[in-house]
């Protein structure tokens, strides 16, 4: 509402205070200024919302204390000049030309905040003396001449590893807490993606890399697929793609026949693998309106019949215990031959997995009782672990020179390099180790299921090869150890 008294607005009051004091003076101060209402005019004021805090007195200059004392007014801030050279283009540095008796700047804000937080981190996740002498060394060669603004680009950062031996990753993690690392680095399955069809027409290729990609990231009604699940798509398909870009340029001059016999070339879990690939792929490009019709629409795969499991020749454990020199890949073998522990529950295990005194272990949520075998290997590691990485704070029971300075598990990878090239995989020495333990207990699944912490069907189907083979049924079968459990 609007403050009207005396048929004056408040405006009014405030403008016949400020003649009154410019007529009598600075010193007298009257209280009824109403007399010089009449030189205010009565049209050009904007009507002010009562209980508004008066902004009038504070801008005029005039206005003083009711003691007449003056307004205190605080001193400007002194005006600092300094030239600075903008940047023209964003070039892509070079660190490996600096020196520090030359370039260090150790009065730089963002290198002395760097450098405490590169301590508290050393000592958070226990990084050694030497990973993080080599840190600091890495951020006062990227930071000494850092301006306000910048970033330093990951990918300015990888030549100092070859060139000056520094811990790349650790730096990249301190400028990442600060907020000035750009992670410029290529997506490793975009790259992956783009070498594997670069044989294809460009056309599909253009489509097939469209789809995996949908594939790999998910969307509003697709879950996203693993990275392993995403190769193993393209490599089913892979072949048959390559043929078709031979005699196509697009995936729209496939059809219906062209499906089939690319199906009728495979049988088994091959066929259905490329059944399953196809049928996503066309399925995508048909709801993008790439193509017109999905000509795998109406076509089946077939039911197949599933290859028995056999026992693997003795010379397949004899290699693999031949390979096992580290401590790391023991464990890793004993997890797999005595207890078929699979390569999720073997990297997801922590320190307090593990009951060395009480001689039980837990994978996967099952405790087990740990043999004389298992209990010395793991505890030849926990030696090995601790003299090498005393004051690592990572939980997990293995451990890399990468994963020691941090929080997370081995990779996929790291599990894979251990035994590749092996006469067996971990994966049919775990296959093979289920089905000696059906063999020696008499078929029973329950006790399987309740050993191992299988599935119903898995174990049903460990029974029934059990079963087989000792009633010498599949004597000249070949061994199959792929699809299980």
């Amino acid at each position: 509402m609007f403050q009207i008294r005396d048929g004056y607005c408040r405006a009014c009051w405030v403008q016949g205070r400020i003649l009154e004091q410019s007529s009598l003076g600075e010193g007298h101060v009257r209280v009824d200024p109403r007399p010089y209402f009449s030189h205010i005019p009565r049209t050009g004021y904007q009507l002010a919302f009562g209980g508004l805090k008066r902004t009038t007195q504070l801008q005029n200059p005039r206005w003083r204390f009711r003691d007449g004392s003056p307004e205190p007014t605080a001193a400007p801030p002194p005006i600092v000049t300094r030239w600075e050279q903008l940047r023209l283009i964003e070039g892509e540095r070079d660190f490996r030309r600096f020196r520090k008796a030359d370039h260090a700047d150790f009065r730089n804000p963002r290198l002395l905040s760097a450098l405490r937080i590169a301590g508290r981190l050393a000592e958070l996740y226990g990084w050694s003396d030497e990973v993080l002498r080599l840190t600091r060394r890495g951020l006062i060669t990227c930071l000494s001449g850092h301006q306000e603004g910048e970033k330093i680009r990951y990918t300015e950062l990888v030549p100092l590893y070859a060139d000056r031996k520094i811990s790349v990753l650790r730096v990249s993690e301190v400028l990442q807490e600060i907020g000035l690392l750009n992670d410029d680095r290529p997506d490793t399955f975009e790259v992956w993606l783009v070498r594997r069809t670069e044989p294809f027409a460009p056309e599909i290729g253009e489509d097939v890399r469209r789809w995996l990609s949908a594939v790999h990231r998910g969307g509003p009604r697709r879950l996203p697929r693993t990275r392993s699940s995403s190769w193993g798509m393209l490599a089913a398909a892979h072949p048959t793609l390559r043929t078709w870009s031979g005699r196509y340029r697009h995936l729209r001059e496939v059809t219906r026949t062209d499906v089939q016999t690319a199906l009728d070339a495979h049988d088994g879990w091959r066929r259905k693998q490329l059944h399953i690939s196809l049928r996503s792929l066309f399925g995508h490009l048909r709801r993008e309106k790439i193509v017109f019709q999905n000509p795998t629409n109406g076509i089946k795969a077939g039911s197949q019949p599933r290859r028995p499991i056999l026992p693997l020749p003795d010379n397949c454990y004899t290699d693999a215990v031949t390979a096992a020199t580290t401590p790391e890949q023991q464990v890793l073998l004993v997890l797999t031959v005595v207890h078929a522990a699979r390569r999720p529950a073997i990297k997801a295990l922590t320190l307090e997995d593990l009951d060395l005194g009480g001689r039980t272990l837990t994978i996967g949520g099952h405790p087990r009782p740990l043999d004389d075998l298992t209990h010395r290997v793991l505890h030849a590691y926990l030696l090995h672990r601790r003299t090498r990485w005393p004051n690592t704070a990572n939980r997990h029971l293995l451990l890399t020179r990468v994963t020691a300075h941090g929080q997370g598990p081995v990779s996929d990878y790291w599990c894979h390099l251990q035994f590749a090239g092996r006469a067996a995989s971990l994966e049919q020495l775990r296959i093979d180790r289920q089905l000696e333990e059906a063999l020696a207990g008499g078929a029973d699944p329950r006790r399987l299921a309740a050993i191992f912490g299988l599935s119903e069907l898995t174990a049903i189907r460990y029974a029934e090869a059990a079963r087989a083979i000792m009633a010498g049924r599949l004597e000249d079968a070949p061994p199959a150890h792929d699809g299980l459990q």
